[in-house]
């Protein structure tokens, strides 16, 4: 048994066997204080009392009861100046004295330094037992405990019934995580803290306030007050997404994921130490290119195909705004074709002839390329148009179908578009250029020909990854088997953990949890990679989760 829990056992000790005394003497007093009860008359005759001869009261002088002769019978000094006391009356008898608030005092006093005591004991615990058992919080995947999850992050907090939603300086704290007590190992935390009910985690959503609330019977999920005003928030709950243009297309708020409570222990295996490759799935897919005509990219309700159309009006209304204008490259051509007359005149010019030559002949061809890139553009900038007037008109008139978007889809695979690349030029020569053109289906991206893909893709996933936590089947079969193993890798990078020993304070504190940011999740904690919130063993023997302190780091 480690101090700590000594101690705890020593507090719980004296304070139940005080209790018992106070309650012993309270007894004591009042039955010696009241008088016996009247017995209730039966049924059955009593016998007839014993007549006794009648006292003459007037002669009997009344019993004196004072200091004095309390002292005479007592053989001790009676106090100087003491009053008379007045008789006591059978109501005086019938009432308990309350205890004198000297007494009290002592009492308050006697636990004051237990409690000290059990704070010193805490802080002077050995650092060795505090990594004894590490608890990890591993993401489900698939999600199992959707409907009645006992731990888990994100979505809506279980608290008591009747408890108002929690407040950070009159701010509705943004919540984090609900983790069940009894499902943590007996030995975590040295033994500290108790085993059942649950404790919630919530942050300010501007800084890095902190508050957890333990909560004893967790009842039906509860919404916050009002929606919650993200605006340059320090708690991100809209993950990559939160910057840029993206952020209309993203969904506030965080998915409900349930977790398992991994104990670890020395010498076995650690969820954490999974192999994890470098690149994200995000980047791979980024780099390695992909079409969103297959079925697995589709969108699956009326949101994702209003926001797929969005994201394209805003590509094209980008990258082909100028797609009618005259290119620049001629006035270029027109530029060196000039220099070159120059130097044949007889004039002087930084490079030699046959540099100006391969100049004019790279900006030629790429006159050309660019020419014809706009004709074909010019062509799909109008096809997509109508693809998306067509969205814009029939949104969320009509059930959402499956067939419909893949008809959708398949007619935006059906235009066509053209990047012209310049680079250098293969053979070295100078002034001359490498230019070529890449002709790609409108639903197909290319690393080295971004236009708006990527980013619905994007848009796609943050969706996907939602509703695949609420509930997997929601999604297609060919939409699963790419989002499944997705969340899986995003799970093994973003594993929380309970109980790891703390960067600082080591002696005297132990972590209650830790949570990373997370791509899974969809949060980040302001430029921080990682929240830990620890507390002082003191206070968590005592059940107290009021003083939590926040930590951040990389």
């Amino acid at each position: 048994m480690s101090q700590i829990q000594s101690a705890a056992l020593t507090l719980a000790g004296v304070t139940l066997a005080f209790l018992l005394l106070v309650f012993l003497v309270s007894r004591w007093r009042r039955n010696a204080a009241t008088p016996g009860q009247p017995k209730r008359a039966g049924t059955s005759r009593l016998p007839r009392e014993i007549s006794l001869p009648r006292r003459n009261r007037a002669m009997e002088a009344p019993i004196e009861i004072s200091a004095a002769r309390l002292a005479r019978i007592s053989g001790k000094t009676p106090l100087a100046g003491a009053a008379e006391a007045a008789p006591e009356t059978v109501a005086d008898l019938l009432v308990a004295e309350p205890p004198a608030p000297s007494a009290a005092r002592e009492v308050e006093q006697m636990l004051e330094t237990i409690v000290a005591q059990v704070e010193q004991e805490a802080d002077r615990i050995e650092p060795g037992d505090t990594g004894a058992v590490v608890v990890r919080l591993v993401p489900q995947i698939p999600p199992r405990d959707t409907a009645h999850p006992t731990s888990w992050l994100g979505g809506r907090p279980r608290l008591d019934r009747g408890m108002a939603w929690p407040e950070i300086r009159e701010i509705p704290a943004a919540f984090i995580a609900q983790i069940s007590f009894a499902d943590l190992p007996r030995d975590l935390w040295d033994g500290l803290g108790p085993r059942s009910g649950a404790f919630a985690v919530f942050t300010h959503p501007r800084d890095g306030d902190v508050a957890m609330i333990a909560v004893a019977d967790p009842d039906e999920p509860i919404d916050p007050p009002r929606p919650q005003d993200d605006a340059e928030h320090w708690f991100t709950p809209r993950g990559a997404l939160h910057f840029g243009d993206l952020k209309p297309f993203s969904q506030s708020g965080i998915p409900a994921w349930p977790v398992d409570l991994v104990a670890v222990r020395r010498g076995d295996a650690d969820p954490r130490d999974a192999e994890i490759a470098d690149e994200t799935p995000g980047d791979r897919f980024y780099r390695t290119g992909y079409d969103i005509a297959d079925p697995a990219f589709h969108p699956f309700d009326w949101d994702l195909m209003v926001a797929l159309a969005e994201i394209l009006a805003m590509r094209i209304e980008r990258f082909w705004r100028d797609v009618d204008s005259a290119s620049p490259i001629a006035a270029q051509l027109a530029h060196v074709e000039h220099r070159l007359a120059t130097f044949d005149a007889g004039g002087g010019d930084p490079m030699d002839r046959g540099e100006l030559e391969n100049m004019r002949a790279s900006l030629g061809e790429l006159v050309d390329a660019t020419e014809a890139a706009a004709a074909t553009n010019r062509d799909a900038r109008a096809r997509a148009e109508e693809i998306i007037a067509i969205i814009r008109d029939s949104a969320r008139k009509a059930a959402f179908s499956r067939s419909d978007a893949a008809a959708v889809m398949e007619a935006i695979r059906a235009i066509r578009w053209t990047k012209v690349h310049r680079g250098p030029d293969p053979e070295g020569r100078p002034g001359a250029e490498r230019i070529e053109s890449q002709t790609l289906a409108l639903t197909q991206h290319h690393p080295d020909a971004p236009l708006w893909v990527h980013d619905y893709h994007n848009v796609w996933f943050d969706r996907a990854r939602r509703t695949y936590a609420a509930d997997p089947d929601a999604l297609s079969d060919a939409a699963r088997a790419v989002v499944e193993p997705w969340c899986r890798e995003l799970a093994a990078r973003d594993v929380g953990s309970i109980g790891n020993p703390p960067d600082a304070h080591f002696e005297t504190h132990a972590t209650l949890i830790g949570l990373p940011s997370s791509a899974l999740m969809g949060w980040a904690f302001g430029d921080a990679d990682r929240l830990a919130l620890v507390l002082r063993k003191a206070d968590l023997a005592m059940g107290r989760f009021d003083r939590p302190l926040a930590q951040f780091g990389t």
